[in-house]
């Protein structure tokens, strides 16, 4: 595996698209994959879904980080497995884990709508 700061944005992007599918795999719902770098400045991408209860949003949290670490990236905070949002910073990609209500109420996609939806 390459060193993280010789991996190309490609390289990146397909990790990150690799991170979606296991969501996906895992059934975490409703995943959205946003380019945030033409609408922000200091992020770069976010990954959104949806677990149907806590206690799969946390399994959902624990599979990622498992699958980042494997991958040679690193989780930067220390998340919140019992909050109905679990935040995951790997750097520039921010997972958003969500119980249906809380991503309901806080509408991520909508906040960042002008951002590129990218397909995985």
């Amino acid at each position: 595996m390459t060193d993280l700061k010789k991996r190309t944005e490609e390289e990146m992007v397909e990790t990150y698209r690799e991170c979606a599918r296991l969501l996906s795999d895992k059934k975490g719902a409703e995943i959205v994959f946003l380019d945030l770098r033409d609408v922000n400045s200091y992020l770069d991408y976010f990954l959104i879904t949806t677990g149907n209860s806590r206690i799969h949003c946390r399994s959902l949290a624990r599979e990622l980080e498992k699958f980042i670490y494997g991958r040679g990236l690193r989780v930067r905070n220390r998340p919140d497995y019992e909050s109905g949002w679990i935040i995951l910073d790997c750097s520039e990609l921010i997972v958003h884990i969500f119980t249906q209500e809380l991503r309901e109420y806080y509408q991520l996609e909508k906040l960042w709508g002008d951002a590129k939806r990218i397909s995985f």
